[in-house]
Formats: structure tokens, sequence, C-alpha cells
């Protein structure tokens, strides 16, 4: 394997940290073809370019990322361990860029005469993420914010991307903009695919062995407790430079999070997918539903709870969509018992908890989500079994790309965590 050597940062950005620095996508893409076709001429053949000027802009993204992609060797270029890093990155990119493609001659109902310069990585990766903020934040003046730049600017981007694609992205709207269809599939894959790009970069500073760049952690109620924070404890011990991330809500908000590459995994209960799906799941172990109730609820001092007793008692149960209540209502109908006639519906585990210790609740938790509270004596666990509750615990990937660097440290950590978690089916 290659050496990973340093080199400087271009000229005008001092101290720049490399992974500030966004090479341009038609650098990449330049790179790629280099690769393919193993020689300067050969490959500024197919880009239509002078040797000259595909030399000085792959020289370009060598000094952007700090290190050197590819060795100049007499028989041609040779990819170094950046190279290959990088060249990897660029072609799940450049799948999922293929993807927004197909969802676009699928539009148009016939096939492209020519690559469109949006799916081909031919335009200025400013437009792209200029059209992804306004679309995660449906209006222009927080997006031109976001991006400290101007609204006018956001404007062109948009209209130069709508020329391109001959559809349009956005449309006025009482609440700022609203998406078209096609703008939420491009938006999904674009993405993703610059997400991939910022792996690769972070990989290459990663090869030395300190893991560097960001960690997004989407976590579901089961996982905010402890599993997630004791994991990114010990990650952030073994690896100062990462930085780490956690984003919370429901999982159908999560699961999109993830295609779009916003989220590099998803820790808690998990949902099954079918073999094709674009995402996939690991079980770390699976977990029994348990009743919560407050230390000075009336049924915390009894030896013997029966479960005609507890359904008389107002619960707090998780939303209808979740695997924690179909295992719930399924355990009620084996029992042929009817639903409690007081319910309140909550993905949050602080108002469950506030309930709880407000008035006579009954909660369906993991004891897990709970221990601290049970340690403290807030909380209690009635002795009472939901047999046939168990749900599995784990964490939902993307199925066709690379975990990066930092995603694989931490999911190396929560399986060592998971072998630890005592009350368990594994």
């Amino acid at each position: 394997m290659s050496a990973v050597h340093r080199v400087p940062c271009p000229p005008g950005t001092p101290g720049e940290p490399v992974t500030r620095a966004q090479p341009s996508l038609r650098q990449l893409y330049a790179a790629r073809v280099a690769a393919d076709r193993g020689t300067l001429t050969a490959a500024a053949r197919a880009l239509n370019r002078t040797q000259p000027a595909l030399s000085k802009s792959l020289s370009a993204l060598e000094a952007c990322l700090g290190v050197p992609i590819f060795d100049r060797l007499p028989r041609g270029l040779q990819p170094t361990s950046g190279g290959r890093v990088l060249l990897a990155r660029i072609r799940e990119a450049e799948t999922q860029f293929a993807l927004a493609a197909r969802a676009h001659a699928a539009l148009a109902q016939r096939p492209p005469s020519a690559p469109n310069p949006v799916f081909s990585m031919q335009v200025s990766r400013s437009r792209l993420e200029a059209f992804l903020a306004v679309h995660e934040l449906r209006d222009v003046p927080k997006a031109a914010a976001r991006l400290r730049t101007t609204r006018a600017a956001v404007y062109d981007s948009l209209r130069a991307l709508e020329g391109l694609l001959g559809v349009t992205l956005f449309e006025s709207s009482s609440a700022g903009v609203r998406s078209s269809a096609f703008a939420d599939v491009m938006a999904t894959h674009v993405s993703l695919a610059l997400s991939l790009l910022r792996h690769g970069q972070e990989e290459i500073l990663s090869l030395d062995g300190a893991i560097h760049g960001r960690l997004v952690i989407g976590t579901l109620p089961y996982s905010r407790t402890i599993l997630v924070p004791r994991a990114i404890d010990r990650v952030s011990a073994a690896h100062p430079a990462l930085e780490i991330g956690t984003r919370e809500g429901s999982y159908d908000v999560l699961e999109r999070a993830l295609r779009s590459g916003t989220v590099d995994l998803i820790i808690g209960a998990t949902r099954r997918h079918p073999p094709d799906a674009p995402i996939r799941s690991e079980t770390l172990f699976e977990d029994e539903l348990a009743v919560i109730c407050a230390r000075r609820h009336p049924l915390a001092a009894e030896p013997n709870v029966e479960l005609a007793e507890i359904l008389r008692h107002g619960w707090v149960l998780p939303v209808r969509s979740t695997p924690a209540r179909q295992l719930f209502d399924e355990f009620l109908e084996r029992h042929a018992a009817a639903a409690p006639r007081r319910i309140v519906e909550t993905g949050s585990l602080s108002a469950a908890r506030g309930l709880l210790l407000e008035g006579d609740w009954l909660a369906l938790l993991s004891v897990h989500q709970v221990q601290l509270d049970l340690d403290a004596g807030l909380l209690a666990k009635l002795p009472v079994r939901l047999e046939g509750t168990f749900r599995p615990i784990g964490m939902t990937l993307r199925a066709h790309t690379t975990p990066s660097p930092a995603a694989r440290a931490f999911m190396d950590v929560l399986r060592r965590i998971a072998r630890t978690v005592p009350a368990c089916r594994t």
C-alpha cells in the first residue's frame, strides 16, 4: 500500500483544514476518468481536454485533498492508497447520480440524447447545495442564510438547474416553496452522492489511523438513554478528532435522512426490509417490553399483578406504527383482552417519563430506556410479564454504500456494548 504523504493546501487557503476544502465535481469526475483510462493522454482525449489542462486539474485536486491521488509512472497513472479510497467513493456517488438521471428520463418519457451535466458531475457543487438547502428548508431566504450567500445567487442556481433539466423543481406556496415529486427524488440521490464524496475525503484523512470527519447518528427512543450515549463516549475517547452528532425523530423521518445521507445510521428497534431494499438492518440483541410506573404508584408495592388490573389504569403507549405498539396490540389479542380505555400516544421518552412521574400512569417501555430512573428509585417495573413482546434492537444502514470509517468504528463499539447488555435475548 502506498504511503500517505501530505501536500500543502492551495494558495489563498493557509491553514484551511482539508475537510473544509471541497474539490469541484468536475475535478473528481476527471480523476475517475483518468483512473479508468490509465494515462493522461487517453483521459484527456476522453474528456476532450488538453493534457496540460487535465494534469493541472488533477494537481489542484490533490492539493485540495492534501494527498497525492496518483503516482505518475512511466507506464501511466497508478492510484495511491488515498486515490483508491477516493475513487471508490466517486463511483458510489456516480451510481446515485445515475439513479437521479433514470428518474429524470422516466419523467421525460424518452432516453436522453446526451448525459445531462447535472447528473454527470459537470455542474458546480454550489448549485446542487443551493438546491438541497431550498429543498430541505422550503424557503429561499433561509437557504441563502445557511449557505452564507445572497438570495439572488440561490435563485440563479435554481434557474440554472431547471434550465439544464427542463423541469420545474419548486413552486411558490403560502408557506414558502413546494418541491415537485421529481425534486424529492433528485434531492435524495444528490444529497447522498455529495455525502459519499465527503466520506471519501474523511477516509483519506483517516488513512494514518486517527479517524476524522463527522458522524451523524439517528436515534430511536430505545437507544437514547444508555446505548448511544455509552457508544458515543467510547468512540469519542478513542477518536477525539471525530465530530459526532445525533438526530432524533420518528423512524420514517430518520429513514428518509438515512437514504439521503444526512444520517449515517439509525440505532434502535429495527424493521423488516425486503431483500432489494436500499436499507438493511443488523440486529444486536432482542429486548422484551415491560410495564413501567412511578415508584409511588399503587401497584408498585404489589408482589403480584394481574393483566386485568393493569388494563384498568391509564397507559402511555408508543404510536401505532411502531414495533413496540404492534407487539402490545398482538399481546392483548392473544389474551382476548380489551385495550386500555385511557391512552396517551407518544414517541417521546421525556413525555412518557413526565406523565409517569405526574400521575398514576403505566407505560410500555424497555427497562433499558429508564434504567437510570429505576436505579434512582423514581420509577419501578411491575411484576407482570408481557410474554412474546421481544423486539429486535440494532442498527439500520444503507444497503449499497460502504459505511464511513467513523460509522464503522461506532458500529464496532455498539457490537461490543450489545454483548454486555443484560436481560436480553441474543
